[in-house]
């Protein structure tokens, strides 16, 4: 009772802007971002290229005999089986997913984990995979950040799948700069290599791993996992992000992909 008075009060007398759109904002669904913010996060909904989880046209889809491929992943087939994703990485979520991680502000994980939790792929199931392995922090992040936003991403999913989640498989050996501050694909590519190791590596020769991350931008962080997992013959590697940019290259526009049927 107390906190249904306290609160409002204390927005009245200390307005906050929406670190998004700057205008004031009162009690909303999530603190920092207004509710008109969080309701333009952009979801992924099928169809979908079969591989890369991008979205195609729902003629390609509709007429194809086999499995929609888009252009880029014919071209360029990506190490792992598929990818998925909840959402976009355009304003409200990066702001949402900056907040937490650079900034500590620790709510967020809360909501972000119930965004995941609504947007389970509808073409996976828990039936589908063996385990789930988060993409690790280093241990002197995971220290000054008393947290790894994958990890807690995967325990959501391993609530509503009920699969097991395994932190020691997959480690991070190699204490690399955030990728986000590198410009280029080949820099990113470079400084990730050799950033992973694995362990028990007995433990997942012939299973279904589903690894488990909070962005996909140009692809370098999850294609150096599958790699250094690849040696101990998994029977599958798929992944699920909580978001992702339009284009695997981290490029927002979508405009001259093309969308063909597997050959």
């Amino acid at each position: 009772m107390i906190t249904k008075w306290i609160e409002p009060l204390i927005t009245f007398i200390y307005p906050a802007a929406c670190r998004e759109c700057r205008h004031m904002i009162g009690i909303g669904q999530v603190p920092y971002i207004c509710d008109e913010c969080w309701a333009k996060i952009e979801w992924i909904e099928p169809p979908w290229c079969q591989r890369c989880g991008i979205p195609v046209g729902a003629h390609d889809a509709l007429t194809a005999n086999s499995p929609v491929i888009c252009s880029e992943c014919l071209a360029n087939p990506p190490p792992f089986g598929k990818l998925r994703a909840a959402a976009f990485y355009e304003p409200t979520l990066r702001e949402a997913i900056h907040l937490l991680k650079y900034e500590g502000k620790r709510v967020f994980a809360k909501h972000l984990i119930q965004l995941m939790q609504r947007h389970l792929p509808g073409d996976s199931s828990g039936a589908d995979y063996d385990l789930l392995l988060p993409i690790p922090l280093h241990k002197k992040r995971y220290r000054k950040r008393r947290f790894n936003q994958s990890e807690l991403l995967a325990i959501a999913v391993s609530s509503a799948w009920n699969v097991a989640v395994r932190k020691d498989i997959l480690l991070r050996v190699k204490n690399t700069v955030a990728l986000s501050r590198l410009n280029s694909q080949p820099e990113r590519v470079e400084t990730i290599k050799g950033a992973f190791d694995v362990r028990f590596p007995e433990s997942i020769q012939d299973k279904h791993l589903l690894l488990i991350d909070d962005i996909f931008t140009t692809g370098a962080t999850i294609d150096e996992a599958v790699r250094v997992l690849q040696p101990a013959n998994p029977a599958t590697i798929d992944v699920l992000v909580l978001c992702r940019t339009r284009m695997p290259n981290g490029n927002q526009s979508s405009n001259g992909r093309q969308y063909l049927k597997q050959s």
